[in-house]
């Protein structure tokens, strides 16, 4: 009976324990349910981004990679931007520095007084030109001629009749009016002033040579057809030079700056024209 009541207590106390363990195990069991329950969203949040950024990344995070880029970018570019400003500054700067070296050499070269330097022919062409500007420019020399025979108007009747037409003896007894012209040399004489005016406008004139008469000078035998004794014994050319009527040959007055030349035709020696010329 002891052994059976043992037992039996053995049992009781077996199943007890049994039972308590059950209850402990299910409480266990319970407890690590909840907490998985509690801990479970955490693990479960943390493995959901790696899968949506691999294969369906979310727009938030599409933002920021885009603004990450776009900033990764804009540096990029700022960096690039600086890089080329710098480049450019240096070469600019080298730019500047280049030809102002050479140049400095240049002038040390130059300034150095040897015998064999370009500065002596490039130094002359400038004084003669500073000596050109400083020289005055020779003003021109000018005389005027004129050819008139106003005595003949007065005494027509004394002209050959074959010359008594408005072609040889003008109206206004004008042949040649006052004209200018420039003196080619300081040995110019009124015969080479006649002889160019003649020409140019084209007057008809015949001379002796100095060679072909005892005066050792030109004579003017005849202008515009009127000759020597074309109105009388006493008829012919002769030249006054301001006002003055000399007496030696027109080849061998030189003239001067200024002067008037003006050649008459005559038909008493000069007396008509106010002139009185003793013969020699």
């Amino acid at each position: 009976m002891k052994k059976t009541l043992q037992f039996i207590l053995v049992s009781l106390l077996a199943f007890i324990l049994i039972a308590c363990n059950i209850q402990t195990v299910e409480q266990f069991e319970q407890m690590q349910e909840q907490e998985r329950s509690v801990d479970s969203p955490a693990p479960v949040e943390k493995q959901e981004p790696a899968p949506q950024s691999e294969e369906e990344p979310s727009p938030q995070n599409e933002e920021l990679a885009t603004q990450q880029e776009t900033e990764a970018i804009g540096q990029q570019e700022v960096g690039t931007k600086q890089e080329i400003e710098t480049k450019q500054e240096i070469e600019k700067q080298q730019e500047i520095i280049k030809p102002t070296t050479p140049k400095s050499e240049q002038q040390k070269v130059d300034t150095k007084p040897t015998a064999n330097t370009a500065t002596t022919p490039t130094e002359k062409p400038k004084q003669q030109e500073t000596e050109q500007q400083q020289k005055p420019v020779p003003q021109k020399r000018t005389v005027t001629i004129a050819i008139r025979v106003d005595t003949l108007l007065k005494h027509w009747d004394m002209l050959d009749p074959a010359l008594q037409s408005e072609q040889y003896v003008p109206k206004d007894g004008i042949i040649l009016k006052q004209t200018t012209y420039e003196l080619l040399s300081e040995k110019d004489t009124v015969w080479d002033v006649l002889k160019r005016a003649t020409k140019e406008h084209k007057i008809q004139m015949e001379y002796q040579g100095a060679n072909e008469n005892i005066y050792s000078s030109v004579y003017v035998e005849g202008i515009n057809h009127l000759y020597e004794f074309s109105a009388g014994e006493l008829s012919g050319w002769m030249y006054q030079v301001n006002g003055v009527y000399p007496n030696y040959g027109c080849s061998q007055y030189v003239l001067k700056d200024g002067d008037v030349i003006e050649w008459n035709y005559t038909v008493d020696l000069g007396r008509d024209l106010g002139h009185y010329w003793d013969g020699n």
